[in-house]
């Protein structure tokens, strides 16, 4: 026999065993249902792109592009893994340009980053993004829409006061300029305040003193966003105008966003403005938003997006609007977890068909089959045997339900039917136990 090769898995990937992948399958359908409420369509992107496409769109964070080793000189056939899935779908939009306009995609698939794992804030280098984006469309309707199909999907998820933020890239490049900062320092200024959550504000400052230099400029930008500003007081912000009018259009266009939220059925009152969010990508050209949930503060964010009007044009050759959202599937799930909203289960089976008669084993057999074609998840024991041991893998898979078919019931055209959760039992014809367990009799 050959040398035993050791059995490990990479530091940040997972295996996933059903248990967890029933939950993974259960959100992602929830996602899927929720973005098809707005008219989103699913596409996918291969996980390899050329790693020009990916590269200078993604700030400091560029340096957790995974690259490949294709054993090739030419850069222009260097290859990385895919890192999210806006700078893709860009290139995507590119290739296609028989897509209608507006486009509106959801994507679902996973992603990869050189980062540290984190498990308990759901960090993890290879993990699912979860995107919807609308292409071609300047509106600020495309935006609420887009945050309105969020806030759908947290409401039906009963996420308990979850909190989508506001803020936006014209504010913030305003605040740069009012600050007395030069203009090519704007990347940097949001890529510090974008870690405050992580750092403080005293982090924030030696962020800021490393990249930008300290200076009066850093003190007075830390004075300004060290007032507290809410979507009431919003409009004083107009006082951060240095004649270029920007401050003064970003602050109507988040009044007039706020105002669609609220005629899209969204509750304002999980809205608020806040002037440190900043969304450290560097391709945000107008609104931004993240959605946290308050009771958690360590798992950051579980979603954030905006607008990106630029970043198509790189590849198109001209101006294309765009704005989307992306959320982690791990992020999501975790924060469930955490709150107590998942259940454990082995199998999607929502029956399971003893045999343990040898009389009735092949009506059993059959019995599974009718089950199956009325729609009902059915597990069949593979091997007829004790009913206690039966019933004991029902109860470790998490089966709902148990049926058995002894003698006595064939003869009544009968099955037993058993709720494992109370230990309720009932003789039932098939048919009452196919509507019993929400199946259609044909």
């Amino acid at each position: 026999m050959s040398e035993r090769i050791t059995a490990r898995i990479y530091n940040g990937t997972r295996d996933f065993l059903p248990a967890e992948m029933l939950r993974r399958e259960a959100l992602l359908e929830t996602l899927r249902s929720a973005f098809q409420l707005y008219g989103f369509a699913p596409v996918e992107t291969p996980a390899m792109e050329y790693l020009e496409i990916l590269l200078g769109k993604y700030g400091d964070d560029e340096k957790l592009i995974y690259k490949l080793d294709y054993r090739n000189d030419d850069p222009s056939r260097r290859l990385a893994l895919r890192y999210d899935h806006t700078v893709p779908l860009a290139r995507l939009v590119a290739c296609n340009p028989e897509l209608p306009l507006p486009f509106k995609r959801y994507q679902f698939q996973p992603v990869w980053r050189a980062d540290r794992p984190q498990p308990r804030q759901g960090r993890f280098r290879e993990f699912w993004q979860c995107d919807i984006d609308t292409i071609g469309s300047a509106s600020l309707m495309a935006d609420a829409e887009i945050i309105a199909a969020a806030d759908g999907l947290l409401a039906g998820l009963q996420l308990p006061d979850y909190r989508i933020r506001l803020n936006h890239r014209g504010l913030l490049a305003a605040l740069v300029a009012w600050a007395g900062l030069p203009a090519g320092q704007e990347a940097a200024v949001c890529g510090a305040i974008d870690k405050l959550d992580k750092v403080g504000l005293d982090g924030v400052r030696r962020e800021l003193d490393t990249a930008v230099g300290a200076g009066s400029a850093v003190d007075k930008l830390l004075e300004r966003l060290a007032v507290p500003v809410s979507m009431a007081t919003l409009p004083e912000l107009r006082s951060l105008d240095t004649g270029d009018g920007r401050a003064s259009r970003a602050v109507d266009e988040l009044l007039e966003l706020n105002e669609l939220l609220g005629s899209l059925g969204v509750n304002r009152a999980n809205v608020a403005f806040d002037l440190y969010l900043a969304r450290g990508l560097s391709y945000y050209t107008g609104p931004i938003f993240e959605t946290v949930i308050p009771s958690l503060p360590h798992m950051g964010s579980i979603m954030g997006g905006g607008r990106y009007d630029s970043l198509i044009g790189l590849y198109l050759g001209r101006e294309m609007p765009a704005t989307g959202l992306t959320m982690g599937l791990d992020r999501i799930l975790a924060a469930l977890a955490q709150l107590g909203e998942t259940q454990s289960r082995q199998t999607p089976a929502r029956v399971l068909v003893t045999r343990s008669f040898a009389e009735t084993d092949h009506a059993a057999i059959e019995l599974a089959g009718e089950l199956r074609r009325a729609g009902i998840p059915t597990e069949l024991a593979l091997e007829a045997g004790r009913l206690k041991k039966q019933f004991a893998l029902a109860d470790r898979k998490g089966i709902p339900h148990v049926i058995t078919l002894g003698p006595d019931e064939q003869a009544r055209g009968l099955l037993t039917l058993k709720t494992l959760a109370d230990g309720t039992q009932r003789a039932l014809s098939l048919a009452d136990a196919i509507r019993e367990l929400g199946g259609s009799p044909r």
